[in-house]
Parts: structure tokens; sequence; C-alpha cells
């Protein structure tokens, strides 16, 4: 693929830094790319420097971790606007948030009869987002558990012994806050919210009006019949599609940058539709 549009670093719960992203994503002969890690722009700077000084095309973006009902929605943004001080507000927001989730987790896993030490969690994740999956090397690395397969089946997913939902952040608030801040709004993944066509399709409907703009349709794990459904669902909704490997490093073994993603063209259209945003 030409354009991937779906890529974490260390700034979150990825494991290249996001100068080794650039480096890589140019190896690999993308042409244009965007970092969107979970709830935090930390790794923007550094990425947009590198690529400026090899000559890639490089999009400011991030991927929000939403809750409605019992779904987990993440929602993507490109083309962010860094100068608002309003959206940077709420981002530091969404980090108390989950500092108090992680807390909470903690808690649960005493419980559970495993020592959980925060600091130590902390010192695997390089940046300041600290998340489930580093939760899970965590436990993994204390032999609490073999794999982090094991540790989000029994500890740290859904129904998980140690699960805590994420604060109430419905997608919508979301969507209308990148919305504002002039971002290109996508909804990642959509058959890993729920695979029931018709939530999906009435969630897409209600995103839609509060600034939804595109569905990410093209991702590494969709079928081809995956791929047309939901590209259907973006065309019935007036909407784009985006796409991308939701490359992490180590910690998403056998996916690579530039695996998934979307062509030139597509990505033209994403940029057309998004006048006011900029590289």
């Amino acid at each position: 693929m030409e354009v991937d549009l779906h890529i974490h670093t260390i700034a979150s719960d990825g494991t290249f830094t996001p100068e080794e992203v650039i480096l890589e994503a140019k190896r690999r002969g993308l042409k244009a790319l965007a970092i969107t890690d979970h709830d935090t722009v930390d790794g923007i700077e550094e990425a947009k420097k590198k690529a400026q000084e090899i000559g890639i095309e490089f999009v400011q973006g991030i991927e929000i971790s939403c809750n409605t009902q019992d779904y987990e929605v993440h929602i993507l943004g490109y083309f962010l606007n860094l100068e608002d001080k309003k959206f940077m507000n709420e981002l530091e927001e969404l980090k108390k948030a989950r500092d108090n989730r992680n807390l909470k987790i903690v808690e649960k896993l005493k419980a559970c009869g495993i020592d959980a030490d925060l600091e130590e969690i902390a010192k695997m994740a390089p940046g300041k987002i600290i998340s489930r999956l580093h939760f899970a090397n965590y436990l993994v690395e204390k032999g609490a558990v073999l794999s982090k397969e094991e540790a989000f089946d029994k500890y740290l997913g859904k129904r998980g012994r140690a699960y805590i939902p994420k604060e109430n952040f419905p997608p919508e608030r979301a969507v209308k806050m990148l919305s504002e801040n002039g971002a290109f709004v996508s909804l990642a993944h959509p058959k890993l919210v729920v695979n029931n066509d018709g939530i999906i399709e009435n969630m897409i409907s209600n995103l839609v009006k509060v600034g939804l703009n595109g569905i990410e349709a093209q991702y590494g794990t969709f079928s081809p019949s995956d791929i047309k459904k939901y590209k259907k669902m973006a065309k019935r909704h007036s909407l784009l599609v985006t796409g991308g490997s939701n490359f992490h490093g180590a910690n998403r073994e056998g996916v690579n940058i530039g695996d998934t993603g979307i062509t030139y063209s597509q990505f033209r259209l994403i940029k057309e539709r998004n006048a006011g945003g900029k590289l």
C-alpha cells in the first residue's frame, strides 16, 4: 500500500520511536503515513521533523479510545491542529481518566493475588501513556501468565477478572471534539467494535450527525468481503474510506508498516475533503 493511516509509536503502546516509524515507512516505499497514538500527540513533533527531512508526507493523527454501552469504540483523527488549546486540554483530561483507570486495574489485580506495581509497569512504557498492553507485558514478565493473549483473556479483556471499563467517553464526544479541531474523523476497524452490521450501521448514522467523515474499511484482519461491506457502508453514508496496518512494532507481531492501508488516490480524496487540514 502507498499510505498507512494507522500506526502507533512508543508514545502510546508501540515499540518503535516516531523517528524509527518514519524511517521504516520510507524504507518500505510508502508515500504518506499518519501516526495515530492512543489518546496522545506526544510523538508527532519528532515524526513530523524526520518526515520533512527525508521527504515523506506526514499526517498528524490520533486514535481516541471510547466506550458506549458494552462496546469499545476507537475514533481516528487526522490533520490535527495542535495549536487548539481546547483540544489539548481535552487530551489532558483523557490522560487523567486513563491514569485513574490504571489505578483501579492495579487494585483488581491485587485482589486476584497479583502484586502489581504501577511504578514498575510505568517503566515498561517509554511514553506518558500506560495501556493495557503494558499491563499484559508486565504480567508475562512476572510469570502471572504465559502470553499477552492469556493476560487479556484472564485479566485485562472485557471478560477478564481485572477489567475496568473506560470512564464514560462516548464516541460522539470524540467525533465532535475532533471535528471542532478541524480534523478528518474516521471510525476505526468497525468489525472489531462488534460483528453486527445493524449495530454498526446505527452507530455510524449517529456519528455522522456530529461530524464523522470516514470508515476504516481497509484493515489488516478484514477479509475481502469485509472490506467490500464496509466500503458499501461508507458509500451509503457519504463517507470516505480510510485504512491502515495498526502497527505496534513488537507489541503486535506479524504486522508491518504498510501491510494494509489505502492508495494515494484514496488519500488525495481525504485531503480534498479535509480542505482545512494541514500536513
